[in-house]
């Protein structure tokens, strides 16, 4: 396996273990809503945030670097 792929899937199994220790039910407020959730859903449920966010920049960046190749390319 490459490196990498080990990393993340070390980090990934921090992050659940870290989740399942954290297991108590809280509240949550957001503006004028007071939920109550496991920790363990707002920590996983915030991880896959900020995964799907790096996933959609890097995407992002990876579009804009082809258009700049293309237009380079082109003149």
């Amino acid at each position: 396996m490459k490196f990498k792929t080990i990393i993340v899937l070390l980090f990934i199994g921090l992050i659940v273990i870290f989740s399942l220790q954290n297991a108590e039910v809280i509240d949550v407020k957001f503006f004028l809503w007071k939920i109550s959730l496991s920790r363990v859903l707002i920590i996983l449920g915030s991880f896959a945030i900020g995964v799907l966010v790096g996933i959609l920049l890097s995407m992002k960046r990876k579009l804009y670097s082809k258009e700049v190749s293309q237009e380079e390319s082109e003149a």
